[in-house]
């Protein structure tokens, strides 16, 4: 699930990966629409880390 890690939400939008994140295969950038945090989601290991 690509939820927040900040706040568990699911209603996000994509954003363009920045830095270290455009080198990690398969993984998609995004931002919380409630607390305006940035994430990266990662699918092989289906996590989200805050960047």
């Amino acid at each position: 699930m690509k939820a927040c890690p900040r706040c568990k939400s699911v209603s996000r939008h994509r954003m363009r990966r920045k830095g270290i994140a455009r080198l990690i295969p398969r993984s998609k950038a995004y931002a919380c629409d409630n607390c305006n945090v940035e994430y990266t989601w990662i699918s092989f290991i289906n996590r989200s880390f805050k960047m």
